[in-house]
């Protein structure tokens, strides 16, 4: 992804009406119907160009081999009467037929959905009763847990595997069933209606069951058109599954701009360095705890990586002191990330070379964004924080089948309330610190885990850590600090107590102490699952209150 060569300058592409920051307004000029449409006209372009190359068995997929596979995999939906309207879930991990199924869903007006290949039961559960899919295409890992869910519902929904089960047909046997004529005979679905939803994909879950984001086709066309991001024909390796809305906007990105992706299933520290080396990766999507992975594992420093040009980050805050070592290390490469939510559609906010370490730079075109105070309701000026709206056609039609989520989260003039905690600085770039849901309060003091965790990574021995509240019978809450060591680091409890105390003031103590831990539980879209952590949290609250009386 190279930024847009008017961004590398340091004029503003933003202008600032009464506190409201407008980005850059592009007007819509494709002549695309339908996002399959889109899909459809961008593969053929590409020809016998390499789209993915899978790093494990160096097997190649050309665009126009991916075309007759997205098409055959068509022709079997409308055989077994898939018809417009109608749900297909996939869920798997990152290989060369993942995408197969979403977009031969486009080619026939179906909605695509995508679940977390590592769901548990419950979750299988509430997927299943949410979305209803009438065909669900999935890895073999994730097939016994949506048998069991299967059976504890209704639902019959055709399975279909990649790879082999006795129980499910082989994604193989689809692509083996048609012919070459039935295949150069198909005909893309007509789309009477551009806002039409074209996926359901999940927010993240970080405070609950997560939620069915509907994204339209003119959502999705728009995703593939957007300049603020290019990848221009660059080789490309990304972790960023399916059920991401990074996965999905960097599939759709690739193609529209005949990039060659790099497929291996899962983030590994020196493999993707090695696979950085090997295949002369120019630009590299990460997660934000990937980042601080890639970062903390000190594999980088072994590598000199001179093929690669952009690191980009998104999905949690990336730390101001984690890029300001990682551009040091890197000097060659542009270390950058933005701010966006699955619900506007991918990014809203993102950040160019020229900006400050730990912002998500300025607000993307054709998006407007304002910083409310919570309590007042008032829009607030630069460097007053308060809560992030946002308003842009590419927002979400609503929450599948939940209305009075979706009122609750859009308002009637159109901005998302996006719960999350930030303020611009006098440039315009976006700092954020925390969500709301988050804050906390010691004696009447609001609390932002952010701040707490932002001082413990000033320490070389954390890797990862996240603050949360342990309640307190007469306080209201108690800090409590998950913190995971960086590989060859001896750190103790007292140190990163000691740390906080010096450094904040009194209400930010560490009072519920510090647990340190191998691995954090992470969502399904690579964030830290900070619901599971309160979870844990919440059987210390009697001892806490005994042994952390004030």
């Amino acid at each position: 992804m190279v930024a847009d060569s008017e961004n590398n300058t340091k004029s503003k592409n933003f202008t600032v009406e009464n506190n409201v920051y407008i980005g850059k307004v592009v007007p819509y000029t494709s002549n695309y119907k339908s996002f399959g449409e889109m899909i459809w006209d961008s593969i053929k372009n590409n020809g016998n160009k390499i789209a993915h190359l899978d790093a494990r068995t160096e097997e190649v997929v050309t665009y126009a081999e991916l075309q007759d596979k997205i098409v055959r995999c068509a022709l079997w939906l409308q055989e077994h009467g898939i018809k417009a309207g109608d749900v297909v879930t996939v869920c798997t991990n990152n290989h060369l037929n993942s995408i197969v199924p979403c977009l031969a869903a486009s080619y026939v007006n179906v909605i695509f959905n995508t679940w977390n290949e590592h769901m548990d039961l419950q979750t299988a559960l509430h997927f299943l009763q949410l979305s209803d899919p009438k065909v669900i295409f999935c890895s073999e890992l994730s097939l016994d847990i949506i048998q069991s869910a299967i059976k504890k519902t209704n639902y019959d929904p055709i399975i279909v595997v990649f790879g082999n089960h006795p129980d499910a047909i082989p994604f193989a046997n689809i692509l083996n069933s048609y012919s070459n004529t039935e295949v150069a005979n198909f005909r893309l679905a007509e789309l009477d209606d551009i806002k039409r939803t074209a996926c359901i994909l999940h927010s993240s879950g970080t405070t609950g069951m997560p939620k069915g984001v509907e994204l339209s086709n003119y959502t999705l066309i728009m995703i593939g058109a957007d300049q603020n991001l290019n990848i221009v024909t660059a080789v490309t390796l990304w972790f960023s599954s399916l059920y991401w809305i990074s996965g999905v906007l960097l599939n759709v990105k690739s193609i529209t701009q005949s990039a060659k992706v790099i497929i291996y299933p899962e983030f590994d520290e020196e493999m993707t360095c090695k696979l950085i080396e090997k295949y002369e990766i120019v630009m590299l999507f990460l997660s934000t705890s990937m980042i601080n992975r890639f970062l903390r594992a000190g594999y980088v420093k072994k590598y000199s990586l001179p093929s690669l040009r952009i690191i980009f980050g998104g999905g949690a805050i990336l730390k101001p002191k984690s890029q300001e070592e990682l551009r040091r290390l890197l000097p060659h490469v542009e270390i950058l990330q933005a701010y966006g939510l699955t619900e506007v559609g991918g990014m809203a906010v993102m950040q160019n070379p020229n900006h400050k370490n730990g912002s998500c730079g300025t607000v993307a075109s054709n998006v407007q964004v304002k910083i409310v105070d919570p309590k007042s309701g008032k829009v607030v000026g630069p460097n007053q924080s308060g809560e992030i709206w946002i308003r842009s056609k590419n927002i979400m039609n609503g929450y599948y089948k939940n209305p009075e989520a979706t009122n609750s989260t859009v308002d009637k003039d159109g901005w998302l309330h996006s719960g999350d905690i930030g303020y611009f600085d006098s440039d315009g770039e976006l700092f954020i610190f925390d969500r709301i849901k988050e804050l906390m309060k010691y004696r009447g003091h609001q609390i932002s885990p952010g701040e707490i965790e932002a001082v413990l990574q000033l320490h070389p021995g954390v890797l990862e850590v996240a603050v949360v509240a342990v309640p307190h019978a007469t306080d209201d809450d108690h800090p409590l600090a998950y913190v995971s060591k960086k590989p060859g680091f001896k750190v103790t409890e007292k140190e990163l107590i000691d740390l906080v105390a010096s450094k904040m003031s009194d209400q930010y103590k560490l009072r519920a102490g510090v647990i340190f831990l191998d691995t954090f539980p992470y969502t399904g879209s690579g964030k830290i699952a900070r619901k599971d952590l309160r979870a844990m949290a919440k059987k210390l609250e009697k001892i806490v209150s005994a042994t952390f009386p004030t």
